[in-house]
């Protein structure tokens, strides 16, 4: 067993040092995902499978070593490259997760496809100029609130704070909030950042008002009006990646639109409790 270890510790040392000293090569060609970069048992793994695990690593926001990932990739590709080897006929489960995983990948294609060179940087200054307009005279607000679990607790601390006593103390002695510790500030938001009866009950409060005890899912609350001012309008190069990826969601929104209204799709597990959606055995009995 110890020898077959260090053997095949011996196999990826020697494959990474092949891919490094091949690495000048390949840089003065055109690299591309189809490059050869690793021969298992007479296998070639293409160098676009490395490129594949890279990203999936970003995806899950894994921390990693930039100096030893490339190695660690080489080894993950090969390990599963040997393993598979071994498999002479998949299993429902190893089908299952192709059917997956083929699906997902084709989809990807087909979102690529409709976002290429999309959107323009014509339609990019357009949606600037509508979120100018938009912001231009709306309001955002610098509230505090006191968050309670019952109606009670809220009306008796009303009347403290109408005998005189500090909203601010208050919070930080009842509110079962976050920001309860730093005097219940909210700091900045738009009303769209709250639930609907948080802002309702804050629009018509003047700068320095108490709101009565106002009902949301949260809790009760007791809300200070602290200040409200008119919205700053963002430089275009701090909104223009989030307008550009506005714009790319929304086209592949409204092309899915497009897609289901044209389609006959039946939910026929609709009758499948919700919480078996967790239930890995059922996967575990297709792995035979």
């Amino acid at each position: 067993m110890k020898q077959t270890y260090y053997q095949f510790l011996a196999t990826i040392i020697a494959i990474t040092f092949f891919i490094q000293s091949s690495q000048e090569i390949y840089s003065q060609e055109a690299l591309s995902a189809d490059t050869p970069f690793v021969e298992v048992n007479g296998k070639i793994i293409k160098f676009g499978s490395a490129i594949i695990a890279f990203s999936k690593l970003q995806q899950r926001n894994v921390n990693f070593d930039e100096n030893t990932i490339f190695s660690q990739i080489v080894q993950q590709l090969v390990n599963e490259e040997l393993l598979s080897q071994k498999i002479d006929k998949e299993n429902k489960l190893t089908l299952l997760a192709l059917e997956h995983e083929k699906r997902s990948a084709k989809a990807a294609q087909m979102v690529s496809k409709i976002l290429k060179n999309f959107p323009n940087d014509e339609l990019v200054n357009s949606a600037y100029k509508n979120l100018i307009n938009e912001l231009k005279g709306s309001l955002e607000y610098n509230a505090s609130h006191i968050l309670v679990k019952d109606e009670d607790q809220a009306t008796t601390i009303r009347k403290d704070i109408d005998n005189g006593k500090n909203f601010e103390a208050l919070a930080k002695e009842h509110s079962i909030g976050p920001t309860g510790k730093n005097g219940g500030n909210l700091n900045w938001f738009d009303l769209a950042s709250m639930v609907p009866e948080f802002s309702t009950a804050l629009m018509v409060l003047s700068e320095g008002d108490v709101s009565q005890p106002v009902q949301t899912k949260f809790g009760w609350h007791l809300i200070k009006l602290n200040e409200t001012r008119e919205k700053k309008i963002p430089e275009f190069k701090k909104v223009e990646a989030q307008l550009r990826q506005n714009l790319r969601q929304r086209k592949i929104n409204d092309y899915l639109k497009s897609l289901t209204e044209n389609s006959e799709i039946n939910f026929v597990g609709q009758n499948i409790n919700p919480n078996e959606i967790t239930n890995i055995q059922l996967l575990e009995k297709l792995d035979d």
